[in-house]
């Protein structure tokens, strides 16, 4: 599940750069460059997506039930 947060934290943060702090995104881009910033964007959005990704597997594969249907109103089968 620290996997799946991570990941998550990652990915938003990356895409709220904008919002948050335009004027260090100038900064940046001003720095890098308009490609190496897109870059730099590019491969922390996908390091964080690869990270949902993983964490998901990992957070499905440990999962336990919340709860479960009483007798009489589970699915036959």
């Amino acid at each position: 599940m620290l996997v799946l947060i991570l990941g998550l934290a990652i990915f938003l943060g990356v895409h709220s750069i904008r919002i948050v702090a335009d004027g260090w995104r100038g900064a940046q881009i001003a720095r890098y460059g308009e490609r190496g910033w897109k870059g730099r964007y590019s491969v922390a959005s996908l390091a964080g997506f690869a990270l949902i990704v993983w964490g998901y597997g990992l957070a499905r594969g440990s999962a336990s039930p919340l709860w479960a249907p009483l007798v009489g109103v589970r699915p036959f089968g």
